[in-house]
């Protein structure tokens, strides 16, 4: 179980919330912070990936919704947060502003 305490920042108001998991680890093999650091690994990637696929590409609100669209603009999306992150960019929001209004810029980035 991992409990979290959520304050909304408008109200002030605080919230508890509860998760439960399942794990094959036994006992010996697991310990209580070994398991939350499992937890927040899923964390990590979801903020890493979905919330930024979601938040600065728009991905929820596509659409492309026939045949193998859907996953290859999810591929194509990936592909450009790797090669930002690879070449040091912290803040993907930012950078793509900047290569879309520089496509000189861009294909100087990926080796042109």
């Amino acid at each position: 179980m991992v409990q979290r305490v959520t304050v909304d920042l408008k109200s002030g108001e605080s919230r508890d919330d509860y998760a439960f998991g399942l794990t094959s680890l036994t006992q010996d093999r697991a310990t209580p912070e070994q398991l939350l650091g499992i937890a927040r690994g899923h964390w990590e990637i979801e903020n890493c990936n979905r919330h930024v696929r979601d938040t600065t590409f728009h991905e929820d609100h596509s659409q492309v919704r026939t045949q193998n669209g859907p996953h290859m603009m999810a591929t194509l999306r990936v592909l450009a947060m790797s090669i930002l992150r690879l070449t040091g960019v912290k803040n993907i929001a930012k950078a793509g502003r900047h290569f879309a209004a520089s496509a000189r810029e861009t294909l100087r980035q990926i080796g042109f």
